[in-house]
């Protein structure tokens, strides 16, 4: 399957996790499906940042959607966070779930629509249809992978370099170490 379809097929496996859990008010049963939902969305950013975004920049060179589609990764992620942490506390936070996975869902609506109505008419256009086919069997065994694993280590690195202020996947400890510190004495030397 070429990576776009692969993605599309991802992209209608998210809306249908959303109407599950839009469509039952049972928490348990919501906390269950968001579970799923979290998994997938971790394991589908994976996909995207480590494989198809980097061959799509290396196709076309960094452009207005590939900027737009890693920062929009980052609300993704944060949105996704923040969910995550409401459907697992107790009393009035987890009322705020409702709230949480609605702005989750509204931020993905945006994001995949501008992929699927703008993005990957390009990616079509500079990539080959072997290329397309090659990169869509590494990201669905990539996928694979990922599901297999629990969510919550990779979202919470992926939610540190979004907050570090990190457009791709290869940013190193280390590096987001650095840029803490850089941050910190920026932030002294303007309260001297």
């Amino acid at each position: 399957m070429k990576a776009t379809e692969l993605l599309k097929t991802q992209h209608e496996a998210v809306r249908a996790l959303f109407k599950r859990i839009e469509g039952t008010e049972d928490f348990s049963e919501k906390a269950q499906v968001f579970q799923e939902l979290a998994a997938n969305l971790v394991a589908h950013d994976a996909i995207e940042r480590e494989i198809f975004y980097p061959a799509c920049e290396e196709a076309m060179g960094m452009n207005d959607q590939l900027g737009e589609a890693l920062v929009e990764h980052g609300l993704v992620e944060f949105a996704l966070f923040q969910s995550d942490q409401a459907i697992q506390a107790k009393g009035e936070e987890q009322e705020e779930f409702d709230y949480k996975c609605t702005v989750l869902k509204e931020v993905l609506e945006h994001h995949i629509e501008e992929e699927e109505d703008e993005f990957f008419s390009q990616v079509e256009k500079a990539m080959d249809e072997q290329k397309l086919e090659d990169l869509g069997e590494e990201m669905e065994e990539l996928f694979e992978d990922r599901m297999q694993q629990d969510f919550h280590p990779a979202l919470y690195a992926n939610l540190r370099q979004v907050l570090a202020g990190a457009m791709k996947t290869d940013v190193s400890e280390e590096d987001l170490a650095a840029e803490s510190e850089s941050s910190t004495r920026k932030g002294s030397r303007r309260a001297s």
